[in-house]
């Protein structure tokens, strides 16, 4: 009897959480407590993150997006401003400032770590700009340096978007979310770690930090005494103890990420149609995302058709993400000249990341790096 082919009976996800039975234990713990809000595991959560990223505070939140919205307000962003932004990044950096009644600016990326422009950012800032928000996409983290040193001369807040850059280093030294005025995390599914949604703010600053808790718990300083106006942004228990749960295993889950990308980088080495990511250190990523871009000017196809005949092979594969500029939402800020954005755009039109997660076996990884080479060459000018 002919064995059938890997693909048809196996599809490779880009992303899968990993839980073993100390999640469940601790979910149901939390049940059983009947505390379900406003508890212990979210205390602890919180100072076991803080501690960890070694940072004076660390305020959980209901998820990512929430995190940058009232990490921007705490920092003061309001109507009127002006926050620079990655022209390539998940919408939520952006709408978070919208939110607030803030002006985005976009700026382009670069084409080796795929973040915001330094060298650009310094033309884009105005009498209105409050507030860089740096992304660091897929876990490699921006140039933080040039970004705190245009921030200084102009007096600028630093919000970092470190939604997906869990224990990433910058240059081997600070973690990333710790090196600006504020930083968020978010533990969405797909992140090296996960609460099922939820989100962490950073900072050593005690004004900011006393400010996002009030936001988060409607503004309300106890007993009914609301001194600020916030909303319900909380985190709840079984989410926050499954997230220390997380957090106990995050240094494993980023060693087994890093380890799987090394092996992505030498499977790929040899395909010249491939240009896999480039990092400032090797092991400051924690490869949240392994990201390539294809040489699409030498294939006869599209990175879309691409992306379709990997999904037809059993390969997940997907663009993160597209160039905000050119979205509908952002119309009423005026029209955007494609002639400033051309890495986003470039991006947009020719990467793709690649499933890479702690529980993605050597038999998978393997058949993906077999697999994209041999269909890139079959489409080879």
């Amino acid at each position: 009897m002919n064995q059938r082919p890997f693909h048809d009976v196996h599809r490779i996800p880009l992303a899968r959480p990993w839980f073993d039975d100390a999640e469940v234990a601790a979910a149901a713990a939390v049940v059983r407590s009947g505390q379900l809000c406003q508890g212990p595991q979210t205390e602890a959560f919180e100072a076991e993150f803080a501690a960890k990223l070694n940072v004076r505070h660390a305020v959980a939140v209901s998820n990512g997006s929430v995190a940058l919205l009232v990490a921007l307000e705490a920092m003061g962003v309001t109507a009127g401003d002006e926050a620079i932004v990655p022209d390539m990044t998940f919408i939520s950096t952006v709408t978070s400032a919208v939110r607030l009644g803030a002006t985005p600016v976009f700026g382009d990326i670069t084409l080796t770590d795929y973040n915001l422009d330094a060298n650009l950012v310094e033309r884009l800032v105005t009498p209105k700009t409050k507030v860089l928000i740096p992304v660091h996409y897929a876990g490699q983290v921006a140039d933080m340096d040039a970004l705190a040193d245009i921030a200084r001369r102009h007096n600028l807040k630093i919000l970092e978007d470190a939604a997906e850059a869990h224990l990433a280093r910058y240059n081997g030294g600070k973690f990333a979310g710790t090196i600006g005025d504020t930083g968020i995390f978010s533990f969405t599914p797909t992140k090296p770690m996960t609460t099922g949604e939820g989100g962490m703010i950073v900072t050593d600053n005690d004004e900011i930090a006393d400010r996002c808790r009030l936001i988060r718990n409607f503004g309300d300083r106890g007993k009914f005494n609301w001194d600020a106006m916030g909303f319900n942004y909380r985190l709840n228990e079984v989410a926050s103890a499954i997230g220390r749960c997380q957090l106990a295993k995050l240094d494993e889950i980023v060693a087994m990420r890093r380890a799987k990308a090394r092996r992505y980088d030498e499977g790929f080495a040899a395909c010249d149609l491939i240009h896999i990511p480039w990092l400032r250190g090797r092991e400051d990523s924690n490869y949240q995302l392994y990201t390539i871009r294809l040489a699409v000017d030498r294939l006869d196809v599209s990175r879309d058709a691409i992306i379709a005949e990997l999904t037809d092979r059993g390969i997940s594969t997907r663009l993160y993400y597209p160039a905000l500029h050119r979205q509908g939402v952002f119309r009423p800020f005026g029209p955007q000249d494609d002639r400033r954005f051309p890495n986003a755009l470039e991006f947009e039109r020719s990467a793709l990341s690649l499933p890479i997660f702690s529980g993605l076996t050597r038999e998978e990884q393997d058949y993906i790096i077999k697999t994209i080479p041999a269909v890139l060459a079959a489409h080879r000018k």
